[in-house]
């Protein structure tokens, strides 16, 4: 198969006779055929058309007099007649489309099968007719016809491409045929396809300009079409990238600090002039008597223990006292969020940025801690990550035995994760280079945010 000047071509016979897939061996003559009986192909892969493109050949046709390529066009009679057949058979689903686009077409008119653009150019350039060669014999690849014409000359978007591609694997063909006809590598094909999973608002933002590769983050890290949706969703309404978008879906809810329980408020001082007489039971203590009325309010000050308390403590309107969250604690909650939501994402695509993390972890001989960490982490994910043992070290030791480098790597990131959690949140020690990359780490896979504690103890880094 080559591709030439007149389009990609195909190899026939042991001869390597090769001809264009748009050469029309049944069309002897060009006729003239009224715009108005020119109707669109129902399989055309093409969704969008920019008024630029076809503002462009138009100002073409008018400069050359008309098109330099006649459109090639094919019997709506003879069309439907195999198309209805073909379709009851292999794809019913699809029959009441057939009908709704050409089903009350007179049966004089034509379907065309390759030049829609010219046609639209014509309209626009004030032409009434369209010269055209009339080629029954293409109607079997009808679906596929319009996808290398469209490549050709305009190209189509990525979701058009995937459902061009899909068109003709519907239609029996393989992958490496369809590679074959229009000069696309299979695996570009293949990703192309896949794209049709997206929710169809997602598909639309790829028409509209979503770069595929944000796209494909989303197909690799989410599973359904809901999680598609509400990723880009994200996506568009907080300005950040596919993967932190993913990151956010398969995250729990945040964690929040759990809060200590408050304590009772001080029962109420008598206000009565003279309080009345009440026997005290054993576990209560006499209530302090109030200052003498000359005495001086300043001399009543609080014990120094007092004092740190009503530091430590805030009044709620309910007139109780809460002590002040630990910072500390609530980091460390936050980052463990942060870390099972990496695992949740897989092993980063960028091994350097992998190694940062295991390089220290392998050497520090992870302690018993960290590999517990690791392991309640691994295990408890929404799609639990290895084998089924609720041992640790039985854990470990089967994933070493099962030879699966890629679950190796990804339960070397969680044991890597969890030496530098344990690192982070331990009280006597400074943080230090490799706290900061953890949290570098942690940013840049999961978008996570470093709270003004941790920031602090990093020296405002």
């Amino acid at each position: 198969m080559a591709a030439g000047a007149s389009g990609p071509t195909m190899t026939f016979g042991r001869k390597k006779k090769t001809r264009s897939i748009w050469d029309d061996p049944d069309a002897v003559e060009v006729v003239e055929i009224p715009l108005e009986q020119l109707h669109p192909n129902p399989f055309n892969p093409r969704l969008v058309y920019r008024d630029e493109d076809i503002d462009e050949l138009t100002e073409s046709i008018k400069a050359e007099g008309g098109v330099l390529q006649d459109l090639s066009v094919a019997e709506v009679e003879g069309f439907l007649e195999y198309w209805r057949a073909r379709l009851a058979e292999t794809q019913p689903e699809k029959l009441e489309e057939l009908e709704d686009k050409l089903g009350s077409v007179p049966a004089g008119d034509y379907v065309t099968l390759i030049g829609h653009n010219r046609k639209l150019a014509l309209a626009r350039a004030g032409k009434d007719t369209a010269p055209c060669k009339v080629t029954n014999s293409k109607i079997p690849r009808a679906r596929l016809l319009g996808l290398p014409e469209n490549m050709r000359r305009i190209p189509l978007n990525p979701i058009e491409e995937a459902l061009g591609f899909q068109g003709a694997l519907d239609d029996g063909m393989l992958q490496a045929e369809v590679a074959a006809q229009t000069g696309c590598k299979q695996p570009h094909i293949s990703r192309r396809i896949k794209l049709l999973k997206l929710a169809p608002e997602v598909q639309q933002a790829v028409m509209d300009g979503l770069a595929v590769s944000e796209a494909e983050i989303l197909l690799d890290r989410l599973t359904t079409p809901e999680q598609h949706l509400q990723a880009w969703r994200v996506m568009k309404e907080e300005g950040i990238k596919a993967a932190f978008a993913a990151a956010r879906v398969l995250a729990p809810s945040s964690p929040t600090t759990p809060k200590p329980k408050a304590k009772p408020a001080p029962k109420a001082k008598p206000t009565s002039a003279v309080p009345p007489q009440k026997t005290n039971s054993p576990d209560e203590q006499a209530p302090e008597e109030a200052p003498a009325a000359d005495s001086n309010p300043e001399e009543i000050k609080p014990t120094g223990s007092d004092h740190g308390e009503k530091q430590a403590e805030q009044t709620n309107p309910d007139g109780q006292t809460e002590p002040e969250p630990d910072h500390s604690v609530e980091a460390a909650q936050l980052r463990v969020h942060a870390c099972r939501t990496v695992l949740e994402l897989g092993v980063p695509s960028n091994p350097r940025e992998t190694l940062r993390l295991l390089a220290p972890a392998l050497l520090a001989s992870p302690s018993k801690a960290a590999r517990e960490m690791a392991h309640e982490w691994l295990r408890t994910t929404a799609k639990p990550i290895g084998p089924d043992a609720t041992s640790p070290d039985k854990y470990f030791a089967e994933v070493s035995a099962s030879g699966d480098a890629k679950l190796t790597a990804h339960v070397a990131l969680a044991v890597a994760l969890a030496v530098a959690e344990q690192r982070a949140s331990a009280a006597n020690r400074a943080w230090d280079t490799q706290v900061s990359d953890y949290l570098a780490h942690l940013k840049s896979a999961v978008n996570y945010q470093p709270t003004d504690w941790e920031l602090d103890r990093l020296g405002g880094k």
